[in-house]
């Protein structure tokens, strides 16, 4: 069976083996992943970044998918529950910090 640790306003973190646990909660973390799911051998197969229940990360992909071995499969790009292609959310990401200048 696979696991899970989930971080959520509420509670903070939980370890689980059951995803659908965590109804009526906000997924929520600042500073890592809120979802992390893991192969039976312990290695990671996904990460997931939320804030307030969006998909949404600033220095990096939201979505991150590996194989067994810790290789990564694939990244998705999102902030504020929006998604990017990686190209749009580079542009995004600029345009951000020149707001801020």
């Amino acid at each position: 069976m696979k696991t899970y640790k989930i971080y959520t306003k509420e509670k903070g973190l939980a370890e689980m083996n059951d995803f659908m646990q965590i109804t009526n909660l906000t997924l929520h973390r600042t500073d890592g992943p809120a979802v992390i799911r893991y192969y039976k051998n312990g290695n990671i197969e996904y990460e997931e970044y939320y804030i307030n229940n969006q998909l949404h990360r600033l220095n990096g992909p939201a979505i991150i998918k590996y194989e067994n071995n810790g290789t990564v499969i694939s990244s998705y790009f999102w902030i504020r529950g929006m998604y990017y292609t990686k190209e749009d959310y580079q542009k995004e990401i600029l345009t951000f910090k020149i707001n801020l200048l």
